[in-house]
């Protein structure tokens, strides 16, 4: 009796104890929807029952204490049942996570008509002079004297728009870090000295330094942890994975997604409030959904992003029909994505990616995903053709890139004349050598140059002669009513009394051309693209007010 008594005094404030190492070990959410949290809950309950061996017979002590902590294993694993796949409705709900907005293909090119690298008038898109490879080596160059002491993370190299003297730039930044737990312990609470920032339209980078030091970061010790911080501040949250972002006046912030799980307790994550965390003096803010500052970015991980897409593509006739079935409309994401930044209003983060079958020999694609990363908008782009690695070996066995021995990056798809094609760069080890861009319809039509301008009007010649993808010639006289500048090499015009429909000229293909107008009389001929209503692709043209 006596033992009983001292052993029900001493079980308390051990288990209490044991939880508390465990808790601050391994930080899990108190939170019914976390596995983890059920899991160190069944240690504790084990290790605490096991040290009743002291007081009683060993052996069904043991006994005793392993089957109450394997009694709360077992109902998380019954409580999981309700997440799986194949119980009633929860193919249907993943498959309806992602709200997708199904459009053809002659709207991506009305959606995001332009695209430059420096997202100037008329570009709809922002992109990338400069892959992430090498943007992080170029990062690394910058580190300087802090080479020994801290490091950087590639996983945590984000990129993001920044507004900077009014002027859109995609930069690409990564918060240093300390490259061991020794660094971190001398470092006391001075913290890392700043973020390395990589702007990738020009490719120059810049360590940028943070007054007060940056004392919040992953690899900080015990308070100072990052993990650690955000789970004593929010005992009851699930965080996704954080990225690192900086608002328009370059003040950086950890941005972390809060998670709650819709399918069963522990399927279907989805994400509801944000977190943001000051690395300097580790303040947090919370934000519900559409609360958010304008300037952050990504509100939605890239993972849940993938997750979400692949569910809505291949749930959509259920379970059965997916692994056991017919797999009629089975579709997932290709293998790779990448990211467009979209010009103007507030300038989006989109994560890109064809849609293909899951079979592994199928190099085509029935059209793209777009989602953007802080909205969570989801548009899918009915646009046949190859394959982003398609383009890639296309592109690579090209003599002109064998020759140098370039690689090419992960395809982004843009438009050229409404015309769909992949954006790539081809790089050695050090440095980007060229732009390519390779048409998706059926990757026969490869374009290079030492400047995107150079490989758009060079892609956009090929499209003038290219007589299979277009009716015959016709022509047409009038005025022009509107002109502008495509900023890809070309330029969009319109003729007075036929507003409807939308010439695209090749900037380089004559004077006349390059010194276009309004109310200049001119001959226009041309082709109809018949994948694109309304827009007309121009061969020649005579401009009469310059004497041609």
């Amino acid at each position: 009796m006596k033992n009983k008594t001292l052993a029900a005094v001493i079980a308390v404030p051990l288990f209490l104890a044991i939880g508390f190492v465990l808790d601050y070990l391994f930080i899990p959410a108190w939170n019914l929807q976390s596995f983890a949290f059920w899991m160190i809950l069944a240690a504790a309950v084990a290790l605490v029952m096991s040290l009743g061996a002291l007081f009683f017979k060993a052996g069904r002590a043991l006994a005793l204490a392993w089957s109450a902590g394997g009694l709360v294993f077992l109902v998380a694993v019954v409580a999981s049942v309700g997440s799986w796949l194949v119980w009633p409705g929860n193919d249907q709900a993943l498959a309806g996570q992602l709200a997708v907005t199904e459009l053809d293909g002659a709207q991506f090119s009305k959606d995001f008509p332009g695209a430059s690298l420096t997202g100037g008038s008329g570009a709809s898109i922002l992109l990338p002079s400069i892959d992430k490879d090498l943007s992080y080596k170029i990062a690394q160059g910058k580190l300087g004297p802090y080479g020994a002491q801290f490091q950087m993370d590639f996983e945590i190299f984000t990129s993001v728009n920044v507004v900077r003297d009014g002027k859109q730039l995609m930069v690409r930044i990564s918060p240093l870090d300390y490259s061991g737990a020794m660094v971190a312990f001398s470092s006391g609470d001075k913290g890392s000295p700043g973020y390395i920032e990589v702007d990738q339209g020009t490719g120059e980078g810049r360590l940028v330094p943070v007054e007060g030091g940056m004392k919040y970061t992953p690899s900080g010790l015990f308070g100072y942890d990052l993990a650690r911080h955000l789970r004593f501040a929010y005992r009851t949250a699930l965080f996704g994975n954080w990225s690192f972002e900086v608002d328009d006046s370059g003040k950086p912030f950890w941005v972390v997604p809060v998670l709650e799980n819709r399918v069963g307790l522990f399927g279907g994550s989805e994400a509801v409030a944000t977190v943001l965390v000051d690395p300097v003096s580790g303040a947090t803010e919370w934000f519900a959904t559409g609360d958010e500052p304008v300037w952050v970015d990504r509100l939605i991980p890239s993972e849940l992003a993938i997750e979400q897409a692949n569910n809505a593509l291949s749930l959509k006739n259920g379970w059965v029909n997916q692994i056991l079935g017919e797999k009629r409309d089975v579709f997932q994401l290709s293998d790779g994505y990448n990211y467009i930044s979209t010009v103007g209003g507030e300038g989006r983060t989109w994560l890109v990616s064809g849609i293909t079958s899951p079979n592994e020999a199928d190099q085509t694609v029935i059209g793209f995903m777009m989602v953007d990363l802080r909205t969570q908008e989801a548009r899918r782009y009915s646009l046949a053709g190859i394959t982003e690695m398609r383009a890639m070996e296309i592109a690579q066995n090209d003599e002109r890139v064998r020759a140098q021995a370039l690689t090419p990056t992960w395809p982004i798809v843009m438009a050229v004349q409404g015309t769909p094609a992949y954006f790539l760069l081809l790089k050695n080890s050090v440095q980007r050598q060229r732009f390519a861009l390779v048409d998706v319809a059926n990757g026969t039509m490869v374009a290079l140059g030492e400047t995107l301008a150079e490989c758009q009007t060079q892609f956009a010649g090929m499209l003038g002669a290219t007589s299979d993808n277009f009716d015959d010639v016709m022509a047409i006289d009038g005025r022009v009513l509107r002109v502008r500048d495509n900023y890809d090499g070309t330029s969009s015009f319109l003729l007075q009394g036929d507003p409807v429909n939308r010439y695209i000229v090749n900037t380089g293909l004559a004077n006349g051309v390059l010194f276009l107008s309004t109310g200049d009389s001119v001959v226009v001929y041309y082709r109809t693209q018949t994948a694109v209503e309304n827009q007309r692709l121009v061969v020649q043209l005579r401009n009469l007010s310059i004497g041609e």
